[in-house]
């Protein structure tokens, strides 16, 4: 893809409308464990698409004490940390256009599966006020008690995992994700799995353009499939490693690439409802 193509992708993301009557954004939804790489990929998205490809960083991460990711530690420390000592595990929401993306605290951080379930449902269903401290959120799911915020309401999912750890990642933990993902797809939300951190693969970068043909990624979202239950075709990868003031545009392909597919799906589903 040489730069006007990327220009063209990039307009059609920042100019896209949605089917009148179904709100003025789409909102899309990051879940992924503690250290997954969900603030990351929000300000990737949004330093893709900035006219300018300026990288940005308005989610807070890393060592950044207002960060839903504590990075810092290693991948065994941020799954049995007390983790809520060191995040503000609050629902934001950061816009561009007509997308909204949604931060959410790492889904093995909130005590139990079932109160996850429940918060979960609940975010999809637009009834979690943004600002809320999810550590601290009493789930409802009578909805006279938390109604609907039309605008907050959920059109797609993305699914973030370390790529370089899925490995790590216990039986019983992929099975919670399996009851949440599902959770998702009865909500006939659309869906989708993004793999951050490829790089620690050992992919030359020079394969970049062609990554998605690299056999020991292949390898990496065969065996993703199998254990999360989701589509193999459902799978992408961003990179959230910038060099200076600007983001690369193999990154911005990769990014865009993803937004691409989403947009151009929960388009079409939101077309056939009306």
């Amino acid at each position: 893809m040489d730069k006007r193509n990327l220009d063209t992708l990039r307009n059609y993301l920042c100019s896209y409308n949605p089917p009148e009557g179904c709100g003025d954004c789409i909102n899309i939804l990051l879940v992924g464990m503690v250290g997954a790489g969900k603030s990351s990929t929000i300000n990737t998205f949004l330093s893709a698409l900035d006219p300018q490809g300026t990288t940005i960083t308005y989610v807070p991460m890393g060592m950044n004490l207002r960060s839903l990711t504590p990075e810092n530690f290693t991948f065994h420390e941020r799954c049995h940390r007390n983790v809520h000592l060191f995040e503000d595990l609050q629902l934001r929401s950061y816009r561009a256009g007509r997308l909204k993306f949604w931060d959410s605290a790492g889904w093995n951080a909130l005590k139990n599966i079932d109160r996850t379930k429940r918060v979960l449902q609940m975010i999809l269903e637009g009834r979690v006020p943004k600002g809320t401290n999810l550590q601290h959120f009493i789930p409802d799911l009578d909805i006279a008690n938390y109604p609907v915020i039309p605008e907050n309401v959920i059109h797609g999912v993305i699914f973030i995992f370390n790529i370089d750890t899925t490995d790590l990642i216990s039986d019983d933990k992929m099975k919670e994700f399996q009851v949440l993902q599902t959770i998702v797809a009865q909500k006939y939300v659309h869906r989708v799995v993004i793999g951050t951190k490829f790089e620690l693969l050992g992919i030359p970068e020079k394969h970049n353009a062609s990554i998605y043909e690299y056999e020991p990624l292949q390898r990496k979202f065969e065996q993703l499939a199998e254990r999360t239950g989701m589509d193999r075709r459902s799978m992408f990868v961003v990179s959230n490693q910038w060099r200076g003031g600007q983001i690369e545009m193999i990154k911005c392909i990769l990014a865009l690439y993803v937004l691409d597919n989403m947009v151009r799906n929960i388009d079409r589903f939101l077309k056939a409802q009306l």
